[in-house]
């Protein structure tokens, strides 16, 4: 284990994902106390944070307010990708952001865990 990964499993652990093999993909996904899903996987472009929230009805307006967020929002600190995802016959909207490997630290890790779920909480929000 190189002294990235090491520190990954670190920032994993403070961050929540305690005891999470990170495999050959170099992956690890939690369920939070909110019902949304964190992953964590380490790429060739940096650590990729996202998290997904269950859409229960109209997945493409959701995700048309994703869009429209990421589109006025584009010049915040953290660039988001929105997709949509389903899994167990469940639809759900991922919002995902990439930290550089020279940035990666526990603590913006957890800053980027932060955003994500207040950047999903804006877009639930968008719908009422």
């Amino acid at each position: 284990m190189n002294h990235l990964d090491a520190a990954l499993v670190d920032a994993a652990e403070a961050a929540g994902f305690d005891g999470q093999d990170f495999g050959q993909r170099g992956a690890a996904l939690v369920q939070l106390e909110s019902g949304r899903r964190a992953g964590l996987e380490h790429t060739p472009c940096g650590i990729a944070v996202y998290v997904s929230h269950h859409l229960p009805y109209d997945a493409g307006a959701w995700l048309r307010r994703a869009w429209r967020r990421n589109h006025y929002s584009c010049q915040e600190d953290w660039p988001v990708q929105a997709a949509l995802s389903e899994r167990d016959g469940n639809t759900h909207l991922v919002a995902l952001t990439r930290i550089a490997d020279a940035d990666f630290s526990p603590q913006r890790l957890q800053q980027a865990l932060d955003y994500l779920a207040r950047w999903l909480d804006a877009v639930r929000d968008d719908a009422y």
